[in-house]
């Protein structure tokens, strides 16, 4: 399957999602990443995971040009700045994967790039909330979420990623969540997480 972690919103957590899904994914099966988003982050981390010789290794590529790798599973991270590559990626995936933040900002960028995929006639959007709160007093995950169910051609996956130290750790350590801790608050919402894009693949 080939998934593209994509947005019009930067700053959405796309290159820890990425990270932290193909390191996820690696224990399971061949994966290739490709770091279409000019920043780098994703192609910075997987090169300081090589150079730690933290395994399994985890190839990227910068471009879609060239010969597809042989594998069954692709993770495409990118960044609406680079407009061009970005409609070629998204026009490529199988799936779309759209993290949310829990602000009324988010819905309304997640509306406006919902609009582009129907423009653009681009495959399914799967979507979900990154970035959650982690205090069951605070209420605007939920409200998030239920504006998400309401948007027209998004699949809301109903799984969170919180506003966690650990993912923030991960890609300093180049080390996905459950690899810093098992038994963590993360490395549990990751995997519930992976399971519901992945579902043949878990535990």
């Amino acid at each position: 399957m080939r998934l593209i972690v994509a947005s019009m919103k930067g700053g959405s957590g796309k290159s820890t999602v990425s990270f932290n899904l193909a390191v996820w994914l690696a224990y399971r099966v061949p994966v290739h990443l490709y770091d279409l988003d000019p920043q780098g982050t994703l192609r910075d981390v997987c090169q300081d995971r090589s150079e730690q010789e933290i395994f399994p290794a985890l190839p990227v590529s910068t471009t879609l040009e060239g010969d597809a790798p042989n594998t069954a599973y692709t993770i495409m991270d990118t960044s609406y700045a680079a407009l061009m590559t970005f409609r070629k990626a998204l026009i490529s995936a199988d799936v779309i994967l759209m993290p949310v933040g829990p602000s009324q900002a988010d819905i309304w960028s997640a509306q406006r790039f919902i609009d582009v995929c129907v423009e653009w006639s681009t495959p399914p959007v799967w979507a979900f909330i990154n970035r959650a709160d982690t205090h069951h007093a605070v209420r605007e995950s939920d409200d998030a979420e239920a504006a998400l169910e309401q948007i027209p051609y998004i699949k809301p996956l109903g799984v969170r990623l919180g506003q966690r130290t650990a993912f923030r750790r991960s890609l300093s350590e180049a080390r996905a969540v459950f690899e810093l801790d098992a038994g963590s608050k993360a490395s549990y919402e990751l995997n519930e997480f992976a399971k519901s894009v992945y579902p043949t693949l878990g535990p």
